[in-house]
């Protein structure tokens, strides 16, 4: 797993920023996804994947008192072919 601390890290030591500079990035730039996604808007991280909220339509459960689960939308991960191709090689 990697941590917002790692991600500080690097960012740090790839742009000589101080790690307070670092962690700020790493917040606007989350923020600024969670937004967009909130918003229902597609983010692509060109070389990395994209991300989409699909909707997802009302359905009952298999419960014997026959709840229902609203319609809602969740929040789908496309890796880029480069991504996915590396992740296949790796456990293949």
């Amino acid at each position: 797993m990697i941590k917002k601390a790692l991600l500080m890290q690097e960012i740090a030591k790839t742009t000589k920023l101080p790690l307070r500079e670092a962690s700020a990035c790493i917040d606007v730039i989350f923020d600024a996804m969670a937004d967009a996604i909130s918003r229902g808007e597609r983010i692509e991280l060109r070389g990395f994947g994209s991300f989409v909220v699909r909707q997802v339509a009302a359905r009952k459960t298999a419960l014997a008192n026959g709840s229902v689960v609203p319609a809602h939308g969740r929040i789908v991960f496309r890796p880029c072919q480069k991504l996915r191709e590396s992740v296949w090689n790796k456990f293949n």
